[in-house]
């Protein structure tokens, strides 16, 4: 596999409009071009329906996040002098020979060549038109020539945003639809979390380390669980939300949580290349265990917000919100256990979680690891708790070791105590924006970091009959846990049937 590259490119943004465009991707390619990170031949065009000229553009992404750029206003006028506007509805056949035009002649000014990064911020009902569309222009050149300045081999890649499907028909559709288009090793399917530095920092804390390795496994580990809560509600995407597409479980569990448990569970790969990488995520999603029907009300929970505080701020109830069915049956909350069927984890339940409006905003990983087979401590064997490997993804990025210590002074006390790595302080660093890594990682062509579509494929099968189960099965005690709260105590006993509580603190 080509060593990645930092090749000249045109990024093409469609839904250039939106919110995403101005909230991470312009702020993100801002950061990569101020520490020198971009390549020297780079431009950028956003294309989106609403009617702006390049001037009043950048004004607009500007204006919508001014503490993302620098105090130095001349950096962000030199910077965005590289960022233009198409307005265009990419959707329609009739607006493409203008799309083509414009591509051509900005490949000319900035000296990109055929080289092309096409990044699809778009509601995901338009992936497919637009995909169809690229193909049809001959923009892919797949050997042949267009607008090329130069002698290299030129490529194509395309970035897409979630949700990647509803179902699990619809993302092999989709899948199938890109294949029409695009080789495998040019679709980046991109997940913000695996940009996040603790998620990948993962690799080295297990395979940098004989102190952890040795007992990564069913033999010493005797639960995982993976936390990804949320103090916010729907803010304002209520509709979105409430379609077929929103709800806990396909927005976060299905999507990031099932790529952290891949990365937690993974095998040694044979070397830190993309496709070695991803081929040992693949075989765990293909190990995930697939639950029944009637496993679901055992194995999965879910839970939707009703009015409450989030530090001391009041929290209207979800379907309260605007665009929200008085009725809804769509989970704010959702917690699965899972196993994954190999010798390294056969008999160890991963626990997931994701919530919206709950007590305390973070992304965690904890690893519980079993008791020692004596004990010698019996009086204190009620106060003794399990050891814990935390990693803390956000917002204290770091990784904490719990265990017992003696208490100094006569007799036999013992309390938990923390050995502590934070990250900022450690590094007096603080990590990059998980998009400003991707987006540098997408045009050197490395995709390490992005789904294959097996994955995708796999993490769908996981999960669909737990949703298939709650759609037949209407909840009648929706809403059921108070926004600020740790969600619905239907969680909390699901733990406690296997004798295992969730780590809130």
């Amino acid at each position: 596999m080509p060593t990645p590259t930092n090749q000249n490119c045109l990024l093409v943004i469609f839904g250039a409009s939106g919110d995403l465009t101005k909230r991470k991707l312009i702020p993100a390619l801002y950061a990569l071009w101020r520490n020198g990170t971009l390549p020297e031949s780079f431009a950028v065009v956003g294309i989106a329906r609403s009617d702006y000229g390049d001037e009043a553009y950048r004004e607009l992404l500007y204006d919508f996040n001014p503490s993302a750029y620098d105090e130095d206003a001349s950096k962000w006028a030199e910077f965005s002098q590289r960022v233009h506007y198409l307005s265009a509805d990419s959707t329609k056949a009739e607006a493409w020979p203008e799309i083509e035009r414009r591509l051509c002649g900005l490949s000319q000014q900035y000296k990109t060549g055929d080289n092309v990064l096409f990044y699809l911020s778009l509601a995901p009902q338009f992936f497919e038109p637009v995909i169809r569309h690229i193909g049809q222009s001959g923009l892919v050149t797949e050997g042949r020539r267009y607008c090329s300045l130069t002698p290299e081999r030129p490529w194509q890649r395309i970035v897409i945003e979630k949700p990647f499907g509803s179902d699990p028909g619809s993302a092999v559709k989709l899948n199938q639809v890109l294949a029409e288009v695009f080789d495998e090793s040019a679709i980046y399917r991109i997940d913000h979390y695996l940009g996040k530095e603790l998620v990948q920092n993962m690799m080295v804390l297990r395979f940098a380390n004989s102190l952890f390795e040795p007992i990564w496994n069913q033999r010493y580990v005797d639960h995982v669980q993976i936390t990804a809560s949320e103090t916010v509600g729907v803010e304002g995407r209520g509709s979105y939300y409430d379609s077929p597409a929103g709800g806990a479980m396909r927005d976060m569990v299905q999507s990031h949580l099932l790529q952290v448990l891949s990365i937690v569970a993974m095998e040694p790969p044979v070397s830190l290349a993309a496709d070695d990488i991803r081929t040992e995520k693949i075989k765990i999603f293909k190990a995930l265990r697939v639950p029944t029907a009637s496993e679901v009300p055992e194995i999965a929970v879910r839970g939707q917000y009703g009015a409450g505080a989030v530090s001391g701020v009041s929290v209207p109830a979800y379907r309260d919100e605007d665009g929200v069915a008085a009725d809804s049956q769509t989970d704010t909350f959702a917690a699965m256990k899972l196993k994954v069927d190999t010798w390294r984890w056969g008999s160890v339940p991963f626990y997931l979680r994701s919530g919206k409006a709950m007590a305390e905003k973070k992304t965690e990983i904890v690893v519980y690891l079993k008791p020692t087979p004596h004990v010698l401590f019996r009086e204190q064997a009620q106060k003794l708790k399990a050891n814990q490997i935390l990693i803390s993804i956000q917002p204290d990025e770091g990784i904490r070791l719990r265990f017992e210590g003696k208490v100094p002074g006569p007799g036999m006390q013992i309390k938990d105590v923390v050995m502590d790595f934070d990250y900022v302080k450690q590094w007096e660093a603080s990590p990059p924006d998980g998009y400003a890594t991707l987006l540098h990682d997408c045009i050197r062509g490395d995709q390490t970091l992005f789904k294959h579509r097996d994955e995708i494929e796999c993490a769908w099968d996981a999960v669909q009959p737990v949703i298939d189960y709650w759609h037949n099965n209407p909840q009648d005690d929706l809403p059921n846990y108070n926004a600020g709260t740790w969600g619905p105590s239907a969680s909390d006993i699901m733990m406690a049937r296997d004798g295992r509580y969730w780590h809130n603190f």
